[in-house]
C-alpha cells in the first residue's frame, strides 16, 4: 500500500481568566494534559512530549499551528505598618496574552523506524505588566522559548518502543521591576528617614524608586541550548499501553547564561544636574531551567473509548532565582548594584490526570475530557506576584470533526483553577532590609541572609487567586 501522506493545519490559542502563571512556570498547558496529546498518544507534540509515541502513528503528516494563552491575576497586596515603614494595601486585576506557533513533520520509513522535525514557539511565562503596586516585584513580560526539534522512534519488538531526540532552544527573557533605592540603605544617609520632596521618604516613594528593564537571550546557536528528549513505551497488555519520557535542562548544565542589556532609569530625586537620569550597560542572568518527566497509561475500555491516565512530574526547585548581573562603570558610580537575585521560590511540583476519548475509527464526531490536580510548585511564604503557583485543579475538553473527506477539525478546551489563598507571613519583608543594613551588613543574621537571597523588599503578603484557560484548534488534511 502507498504511503499515506496527512497535511495537518492546527491553530491552537488559549483564553484565561484567572491570575498569570501556568500549571508551573515551565509547563504548556496544550501538551500532554490536553485532550488528543499525551506521551503515549501518537501526536506532533510527540516529537518533544515522548519521541517514542511516535511510532504508534501510521500516517505521515505535516503539522501547523498557533496558539495562545491568555492570563488573569488577581491580587490583594496587604496594608503594612511598622513605624516608619508603611505601606497601602493594593488591589490588581490584570490580564496578559501570550501567543505561540508550531509546525512539524512526520514519517514513517520502513523498518519500523518513525522520524519527526518540529520548530516552535510556545506562549511565554508572562508577568503581570504595568501595574504600579506591584513594581518592586515586577512591572511585565517574561520568558519566551523557541524551539528546533528533531525526535525519533524504533520499534524495538512488537510490545517495545524506544524514542529519543534532541531540541534546540533559544530562550529569551525580559524581567522588569524597580528598586526602592530608600529601602537599600536602611535609616543612613539617603534612607527611609531622608528627605524626599520635603517629607521623610518611607517605603515606595516614587521619588526614591528607581526602574529596571533587562533584556537578554540565550546564544543563537550553542551546544549550551541544547535539550536532550527520550523516551520508552511498552505494551503492558493486549491495547493497554504504558510510557515514560524524560527531557534534560539545556546544555547539561547547572545553569545556563542569557547574555543581553539592561536600562535603568535612576530615580528622580538622585538626577542632579550634569548626571544621567538614563543608563544603559552590559547583563547577564544566570537562571538554571528543570528537568521534567512525562508519563502516561493509554488502554482501551469498551465502547470504543481510550483511558488515558497521565503526569507530569518538573524539578523546578532548580529555578530558586533569577540571577542579574550589571556590568559597566557608569552603573557602579551611580551606586548601581552590580548583582541583584530576583528570587521564585520554587520546588518540584507533580500533575496528574485522568480521562477518556472516544478511539478514532474516522467516525463524523469525536469527543474527549479529562479532569486533574497538579501539587503547588511554590511554598505560600514565598509566593509573590512574580510567581503565583499554589496547587490547581484541571479540566481539559475536546472534540474532532470530519468537515469533509480528507478534512478534520480539532478543538481542545482546557481550564485551570487555583483557588484563592491568603499569604500572611511572607518571606518577603522590607524589614530584614533594614535590620541587615543598620546592623552593618553582618550576614550571619537571618535578615541578612534575606538580603543576599532577594527577599528583602517590598511585602508580599496578601490574598491571590488564579484561573487559566487553555484552547487548541486545528484542521487537518489528508493525502493518500
Amino acid at each position: 500500500m502507498a504511503p499515506r501522506r496527512i497535511l495537518t493545519f492546527a491553530l491552537g490559542c488559549v483564553a484565561a481568566a484567572g491570575p498569570c502563571v501556568w500549571a508551573s512556570p515551565r509547563s504548556d498547558p496544550t501538551s500532554g494534559r490536553a485532550v488528543f496529546t499525551g506521551a503515549a498518544t501518537p501526536h506532533a507534540t510527540s516529537i518533544v512530549l515522548d519521541p517514542a509515541a511516535l511510532g504508534l502513528g501510521v500516517r505521515d503528516e505535516i503539522y501547523a499551528a498557533v496558539t495562545s494563552v491568555l492570563e488573569q491575576f488577581h491580587i490583594d497586596l496587604a496594608k503594612l505598618d511598622e513605624g516608619d515603614l508603611q505601606s497601602p494595601a493594593a488591589r490588581v486585576r490584570d490580564v496578559e496574552l501570550s501567543p505561540g506557533a508550531m509546525i512539524a513533520l512526520t514519517y514513517h520509513f520502513a523498518g519500523n523506524l518513525t522520524l519527526g522535525f518540529e520548530a516552535r514557539g510556545n506562549p511565554a511565562e508572562a508577568f503581570p505588566a504595568n501595574q504600579s503596586a506591584l513594581r518592586f516585584h515586577t512591572l511585565g513580560n517574561g520568558e519566551r522559548d523557541w524551539l528546533a526539534s528533531v525526535g525519533g522512534s524504533i520499534r524495538v519488538t512488537n510490545d517495545l518502543l524506544f524514542g529519543a531526540g534532541v531540541s534546540h532552544q533559544n530562550t529569551f527573557l525580559r524581567l522588569r521591576y524597580a528598586r526602592d533605592t530608600a529601602l537599600e540603605r536602611g535609616h543612613g544617609a539617603g534612607g527611609i528617614a531622608s528627605d524626599c520632596g520635603g517629607a521623610p521618604c518611607g517605603l515606595a516613594n516614587p521619588l526614591a524608586t528607581e526602574l529596571y528593564d533587562v533584556d537578554v537571550r540565550s546564544p543563537l546557536l550553542s551546544t549550551s541550548n541544547l535539550r536532550v528528549n527520550v523516551g520508552v513505551i511498552y505494551q503492558v497488555a493486549h491495547d493497554v499501553w504504558l510510557a515514560v519520557a524524560y527531557h534534560t535542562p539545556p546544555g547539561f548544565s547547572v545553569q545556563t547564561e542569557l547574555s543581553g542589556h539592561i536600562d535603568v532609569t535612576r530615580a528622580p530625586r538622585d538626577v542632579t544636574a550634569g548626571s544621567d537620569a538614563a543608563l544603559r550597560a552590559d547583563s547577564v542572568v544566570d537562571i538554571q531551567f528543570p528537568a521534567s518527566v512525562d508519563a502516561e497509561v493509554r488502554a482501551r475500555l469498551p465502547a470504543s473509548l481510550d483511558l488515558h491516565i497521565g503526569g507530569r512530574w518538573e524539578d523546578l526547585s532548580r529555578l530558586s532565582a533569577y540571577d542579574v548581573r550589571t556590568y559597566g562603570r557608569t552603573l557602579s558610580s551611580y551606586g548601581i548594584p552590580e548583582w541583584t537575585e530576583r528570587p521564585r521560590g520554587l520546588h518540584d511540583s507533580i500533575a496528574a490526570w485522568g480521562g477518556v476519548e472516544q478511539v478514532d475509527h474516522g467516525e463524523v464526531l469525536r469527543l474527549g475530557a479529562r479532569l486533574g490536580f497538579e501539587t503547588s510548585a511554590v511554598p505560600t511564604d514565598r509566593t509573590s506576584p512574580l510567581t503565583i503557583a499554589p496547587a490547581s485543579l484541571t479540566f481539559d475538553i475536546g472534540a474532532q470533526l470530519k468537515a469533509a473527506p480528507g478534512m478534520v477539525l480539532q478543538l481542545s478546551y482546557g481550564l485551570q483553577y487555583f483557588p484563592a489563598f491568603t499569604v500572611a507571613n511572607s518571606a518577603f519583608d522590607p524589614r530584614d532590609r533594614v535590620t541587615c543594613v543598620d546592623g552593618g551588613y553582618d550576614y550571619s543574621t537571618t535578615a541578612c541572609r534575606a538580603v543576599r537571597e532577594g527577599y528583602a523588599l517590598s511585602s508580599a503578603a496578601g490574598s491571590y487567586e488564579r484561573l487559566e484557560h487553555a484552547v487548541r484548534i486545528g484542521l487537518r488534511y489528508e493525502l493518500f
